[in-house]
């Protein structure tokens, strides 16, 4: 049986930039939503999940919105 030293870790492995599983399927929750609710200008959408989301960071909430570089 392998050391849990040896085990190997996830975390490690993914790139810093790629977001974790957990914000995935957040991000695409949020963009369901705004799919439901229409807003007419980012500055709403982001508003929406903000009321929406508020435990979300907005690094997320600007990626929901398409607006992440």
């Amino acid at each position: 049986m392998a050391s849990a030293a040896f085990a190997p870790n996830v975390d490690r492995l993914r790139p810093a930039t790629a977001p974790s599983p957990e914000r995935l399927r957040a991000i695409g929750d949020m963009q369901a939503f705004l799919a439901r609710t229409h807003p007419q200008t980012p500055a709403e959408a982001l508003r929406l999940l903000r009321n929406a989301y508020p435990d979300m960071p907005l690094s997320v909430r600007v990626a929901a919105c398409g607006l992440a570089a």
